[in-house]
Parts: C-alpha cells; sequence; structure tokens
C-alpha cells in the first residue's frame, strides 16, 4: 500500500512468525531479489507494526493476488516505520532510507 507505506502480508496466526508478531508487534524484515551478482544486488530492509489488515488493504492485495480468494488467507499490514532500499543498480551500496513521520 504505497500511499500509506504498509506491506500487506498473508500468515496464519498459528505459524512461528504468525504467533510471535501477535505478542510483539514491533516485527522486521527484508525482502530481497536472489542474485549472485552484486552489481544486481535490489532489496529493503524494515521495520514497523504488525496488525490485522484493514478492509481496504484486504481488498488491495486480493486485487493483486486474485488466485489467494480460493485459499481464504489470513491477512495482516506491517505499518513502516523504517525502510532502507539497496540497489546496486544505481551504482555500488546506493542506498535509499525511509523514516514514518509519527
Amino acid at each position: 500500500m504505497e500511499q500509506n507505506a504498509t506491506f500487506v502480508i498473508a500468515t496464519d496466526e498459528k505459524t512461528r512468525h504468525g504467533r510471535e508478531a501477535l505478542e510483539n508487534t514491533h516485527v522486521a524484515g527484508s525482502v530481497a531479489l536472489e542474485t549472485k551478482l552484486v552489481g544486481k544486488i535490489q532489496g529493503v530492509q524494515f521495520t514497523g507494526r504488525f496488525r490485522a489488515a484493514n478492509e481496504a488493504e484486504k481488498k488491495a492485495y486480493l486485487k493483486r493476488f486474485p488466485y489467494a480468494i480460493a485459499m481464504n488467507p489470513h491477512l495482516w499490514s506491517i505499518e513502516i516505520t523504517y525502510l532502507k532500499f539497496t540497489d546496486n543498480t544505481l551504482g555500488f551500496g546506493k542506498k535509499l532510507e525511509f523514516f514514518a513521520s509519527n
């Protein structure tokens, strides 16, 4: 959800990471393209707050991943508080940072 810096994810509350995120809603993670070429590394590291997805977030997720409707997933949101984007295609070690304004 670009307009409010939120990731919407599907996970079951019975999974280890689901249970732990519900116990401590301050979470961290990373998303990266898999590559062995240093010059093509791209990805993000982030921290945020974990919570149940609202209706708008659920609708956006299911629009993006319509095949997930059949799975009836548990949807959650991570409201990003900090994000670091690394993109070596822009130059080695190029990093852009985002801090939430709370």
